[in-house]
């Protein structure tokens, strides 16, 4: 039996959406952020050296909570995924998650 593309959206949705959340080890201190976008941005200024930019946005971001530090051994769930960042929450916790690279954590053994 053949299934429509619609069909198969939905099942591939539901299927992600059913994954129970990994947990985690913060490997590295580092920051993530409600938003991808904000962490993406401040990733970028990092990579283009614009370290007043990262200080300024970094800064403002924590402070509004939009941000928050992560440290080393910290044990989160990762919420979901893309191919280079990771959406953490605090273990037992039903807090929106946090967008921070995926270099920062490790799988719990």
């Amino acid at each position: 039996m053949r299934l429509a593309l619609p069909a198969l959206a939905a099942l591939a949705v539901t299927a992600a959406l059913s994954r129970p959340a990994a947990a985690e080890t913060i490997a590295q201190e580092r920051f993530g952020c409600h938003s991808q976008e904000v962490t993406d941005r401040l990733f970028k200024l990092v990579m283009a050296g614009d370290e007043s930019g990262f200080g300024q946005l970094l800064q403002g971001s924590l402070a509004s909570g939009e941000c928050r530090s992560f440290k080393a051994g910290e044990e989160v769930q990762l919420e979901s995924r893309t191919m280079s960042y990771g959406c953490l929450t605090l273990k037992d916790t039903q807090d929106r998650c946090y967008w921070t690279p995926l270099s920062a954590i490790e799988t719990a053994k």
